[in-house]
């Protein structure tokens, strides 16, 4: 009762397609008793109002639906004896547009990336360079519940420690020189998404104990502050390097190890993969098409050439190839002749020739190379001819290392330019070695 009449309560299923979706009522406050017709009435009225909203709200479930990617199976129907699957779960993309390729090799690794994603684990991506770890780690992130959450990455050996540890853990304003604001590390604005810290294998002993405390407790600090910051990141690693050799050899902390090698994942390199060459080089012709305004196509004993290359460097070298050969093709066709391995002019060539050849015979075309390491292998030290550094035939790599590094002043760079190498590869070689740089 009310202080001006009865209330009287009408309430109508929402129904669609025979399902009911929920109940809309009323609060009927009137003077005086209602006839049996205004009654009947309000309710067709209010039935009416209830199918509108019903089929509205079945009409959205239904375009929510569609516009969720399409799995490569199909989208199967929950039946009777399954289970329904969470709403998130189910919403997730199940294709990986970004990797191309049909091999059994490449099939195997994705399906375990569907797998692993649907966890929280840490993820170790090992491989040669240029197998695309940094795209494996996308997959892994948009198939995961963290997907619409934040996907970062950092490249770990592009950094010094001190220029390491504020990347990923922030600084506060004044921590040290030029640090005139606040600003949040890698591992705040991955929060609630996934970390990629690639090359992982080279970052120093110090810095390791440093993460090896983050991904324990889950916790840090900015440079400079005190105040403790919580985060929840799945992390996951790439590296080319040996990391067993690394930690047997005191480089790599074996409890970091165990803390980021829960499921490895190895991937193929791209001469394991099978029938995937042809498949990518069109992927980049595409590319290379769109990017340049271009119609350029390859023809198939092209193809066929490119599917008998070794190509050391992977898919990056791959695409650096088509790239190559598409930008200094004479005509719309490629065709065999336009590749630089058919005129004796592709480094990769020259160093599959140099591997062929018998021990002692090091040079080709002016690049003279060792023989006792592997040709794909980044620590194989060579010099050119008439760089400054005498031939001697008789030495070992590390004897012609030391040597080089003498002659440049134990000057890194200098070195480099010594053996027709890069900086990086002789510190490489210098830490294979143990060779122990000394100051001047």
């Amino acid at each position: 009762m009310s202080g001006t009449g009865q209330v009287t309560f009408i309430g109508v299923p929402m129904k669609a397609d025979q399902e009911t979706l929920g109940t809309l009522w009323i609060d009927r406050a009137k003077d005086g008793a209602a006839t049996r017709t205004q009654f009947e009435e309000e309710v067709r009225f209010l039935s009416m109002v209830a199918n509108l909203a019903a089929r509205a709200v079945r009409l959205d479930g239904h375009e929510s639906r569609d516009s969720r990617p399409i799995g490569e199976e199909g989208d199967r129907k929950i039946g009777a004896g399954d289970k329904e699957l969470p709403e998130p779960t189910r919403q997730r993309p199940t294709r990986i547009d970004w990797i191309v390729g049909e091999s059994p090799a490449l099939r195997q690794v994705v399906e375990s990336v569907k797998v692993v994603a649907q966890t929280n684990s840490a993820v170790l991506l090992r491989g040669e360079s240029g197998t695309g770890k940094e795209f494996f780690a996308k997959a892994i992130h948009e198939l995961s519940p963290r997907g619409k959450k934040p996907f970062v990455k950092l490249n770990c050996a592009a950094l010094s420690a001190g220029v390491l540890e504020s990347e990923l853990f922030g600084h506060e304003k004044g921590a040290f020189t030029g640090a005139i604001s606040q600003r949040a590390g890698r591992f705040e604005l991955a929060d609630g998404g996934t970390l990629l810290l690639d090359e992982i294998g080279e970052i120093s002993p110090a810095f390791q104990a440093k993460l090896l405390r983050v991904l324990q407790e889950g916790e840090l600090e900015r440079v400079g502050g005190t105040k403790t910051l919580k985060v929840d990141v799945r992390l996951i690693c790439a590296t080319n390097k040996d990391l067993e050799t690394a930690v047997a050899e005191g480089e790599f902390r074996a409890d970091l190890y165990y803390r980021i090698n829960v499921v490895p994942l190895f991937l193929p390199p791209l001469r394991e993969r099978n029938g995937d060459i042809p498949r990518l080089a069109k992927v980049f012709l595409d590319r290379f098409n769109r990017e340049n305004n271009r119609n350029l196509e390859f023809t198939p004993a092209a193809l066929e050439i490119l599917s008998r290359c070794k190509f050391p460097g992977n898919v990056r070298e791959l695409e650096n190839c088509v790239r190559r050969t598409a930008t200094l093709a004479r005509s719309a066709t490629i065709v065999p002749s336009d590749f630089s391995c058919q005129n004796d002019q592709c480094f990769s060539s020259m160093l599959g020739k140099c591997a062929e050849r018998p021990l002692g015979t090091r040079s080709l075309n002016g690049l003279t190379m060792s023989k006792s390491l592997p040709v794909e292998s980044p620590v194989g030290l060579g010099y050119p001819n008439g760089h400054g550094l005498a031939v001697a035939p008789h030495l070992s790599d590390r004897e012609l290392l030391i040597s080089a590094m003498e002659k440049a002043g134990w000057v890194q760079a200098k070195a480099a330019r010594i053996l027709g190498l890069t900086p990086r590869q002789v510190g490489y070689a210098l830490r294979r070695h143990r060779i122990q740089v000394k100051k001047i």
